[in-house]
């Protein structure tokens, strides 16, 4: 995965999930000054951190470190696997798709991904809002909405 783009195939985004829990230990190692327990609560600490660093979503994107990155996206994500039982998934046919080729959480039986978000739209998004808990409270919407479905 890169700035640029992130899969453009099903082994890569495979691959990518194989090393999950790897990845998300070093990251909740590292920064240990957050407590990064998988709760929705603490989607509003990460969100604090990213806002004290970066001013916009560009610096977000541009100055941030790639892995870096790339292991909040996985730690936004498993709060939506762990709290509301979604999965990973990836859309690589439509490249219109608003979300083409990036791993995405979404409800096992959404398979028209009407449902599913981005964590790294998540991240950026709350970079632009600027809020703080901008991350937390589209988690809770959406952990509503699907107390509604079931």
């Amino acid at each position: 995965m890169t700035r640029e783009k992130f899969f453009s195939s099903e082994d890569e985004f495979q691959k990518w999930l194989f090393f999950q829990s790897d990845e998300l230990e070093s990251f909740i190692k590292e920064f240990d000054c957050l407590d990064l327990d998988y709760s929705p609560e603490s989607l509003v600490q990460l969100e604090q951190w990213i806002l004290k660093r970066h001013s916009s979503p560009k610096s977000f994107i541009k100055d941030e470190k790639a892995e870096v990155i790339d292991a909040m996206l996985r730690y936004v994500g498993q709060i939506y696997v762990k709290h509301l039982k979604w999965i990973w998934d990836i859309e690589l046919k439509d490249q219109q798709y608003v979300f083409y080729s990036m791993p995405l959480v979404k409800p096992k039986d959404d398979k028209d991904n009407i449902y599913a978000e981005s964590p790294f739209s998540l991240l950026v998004a709350s970079t632009d809002r600027r809020i703080g808990d901008y991350m937390y409270r589209m988690f809770m919407n959406m952990k509503k909405e699907m107390g509604k479905r079931d």
